[in-house]
């Protein structure tokens, strides 16, 4: 079952919402009900209380939207394809198609949510302040949306990566040292820094206030978490930039389909010639045959089976162009569950990627680059 589901599209951007983003509606709407309101109006009834608390969830919501909306329109004027928005608990984020292409691009696209934060809460700044004396109920209300925004836009500015201070500050580096891939590994040890700090300020605020501080310990993960992930995917973009599927992929040891699986066991994967073989009539694919399929089958059968009877068949393989990018390859198996795909041009074969062979290739780049001192 999916943890997203859609609700629509803005500017031809689909909008998501992860399943945990109840949670935090239901938060602000308690906390608002319960905490704000009781404060300030304690004449009100609770369903008065409660239904306003879910307006303000609502329009957090919409806050919240309106700031990785206007990540997702700069990227689009930039020229940069937009996957989608998907909303949870933590915030949200834009699902852009690549990385900017130059550090004026990504500062641009950073620096645009927290301002767009920043407006709307000194838009709902100046509503407090008007509306102090004809209407103090929707002033206060107001007042407690603007210290939200401004909360929000104080919050990603921190140099944190990869949060939108963290971009911003990534996009500085990157303008200094020309390297993508170092300013991102500088940007990210920050991000881990600022985690640190803020689970540690958790820790501390437990003590005072246990709520507050175990959800500050959790930002704090969740950000050194997300700091460590980005770069690591920073590092597979650019270990695997400009390589296709066909410039990963191994010829691999072909077997006929008349082969019977005991040879294959015997000569083959005894021998340490692999654990999956193609199987191949011609040039052309007939399917694969791997140390699985041969644990389905009865020891007793093996003499008497071949591979073709065993094989998963071409038909239910998850297959690649040879002109694919690399890193479109690593995503499928990531997605399918599968550790290796054959790379074909129709039936015709040209080789195998496993995802084994791409790990290895991404360890190597690393320790080279890490010896030149580029990441």
């Amino acid at each position: 079952m999916s943890t997203t589901f859609k609700i629509g599209k803005i500017f031809g951007i689909e909008i998501g919402v992860h399943w945990s983003w109840v949670f935090i509606f239901a938060l602000i709407t308690w906390s608002v009900a319960e905490s704000v309101l009781t404060e300030f109006f304690p004449e009100w009834s609770s369903s008065q209380r409660w239904v306003v608390g879910v307006v303000v969830a609502i329009i957090f919501f919409a806050s919240i939207l309106l700031h990785e909306l206007s990540h997702s329109l700069v990227a689009k004027a930039k020229g940069i394809p937009v996957n989608g928005i998907t909303l949870f608990v933590f915030g949200g984020v834009s699902n852009l198609g690549r990385e900017a292409q130059t550090a004026g691009e990504e500062f641009q696209i950073a620096i645009v949510g927290p301002l767009t934060s920043l407006a709307i809460g000194v838009a709902f700044a100046i509503a407090w302040a008007t509306l102090r004396g004809a209407a103090p109920e929707v002033s206060a209300i107001a007042g407690y949306l603007a210290l939200i925004n401004g909360a929000i836009a104080a919050f990603n500015m921190l140099p944190g990566f990869p949060l939108d201070g963290g971009r911003v500050f990534r996009s500085i580096v990157w303008a200094r040292n020309r390297n993508l891939l170092r300013a991102t590994r500088i940007a990210s040890r920050t991000g881990e820094y600022v985690a640190y700090g803020l689970m540690a300020a958790g820790a501390v605020q437990f003590f005072f206030n246990a709520v507050g501080g175990v959800w500050l310990f959790i930002i704090g993960l969740f950000l050194r978490n997300a700091a460590t992930s980005s770069y690591e995917q920073m590092v597979l973009q650019a270990t695997l930039s400009g390589l296709s599927a066909r410039a990963l992929a191994r010829p691999g040891v072909a077997v006929a389909p008349d082969m019977p699986v005991e040879q294959l066991v015997s000569d083959l994967m005894l021998r340490g010639q692999g654990r999956c073989f193609p199987v191949i009539s011609g040039q052309q694919l007939l399917g694969l045959i791997t140390l699985t399929d041969v644990q389905r089958l009865e020891r007793e059968q093996w003499p008497q089976t071949s591979v073709f009877q065993v094989m998963t068949p071409f038909e239910k393989l998850h297959t690649v162009a040879p002109e694919d990018e690399a890193m479109q390859v690593l995503q499928l198996m990531s997605e399918k569950d599968v550790n290796q795909v054959p790379v074909v041009d129709g039936r015709l074969f040209i080789g195998i990627v496993s995802r084994g062979d791409v790990m290895r290739l991404i360890q190597v780049r690393r320790a080279v680059a890490t010896s030149d001192g580029q990441d």
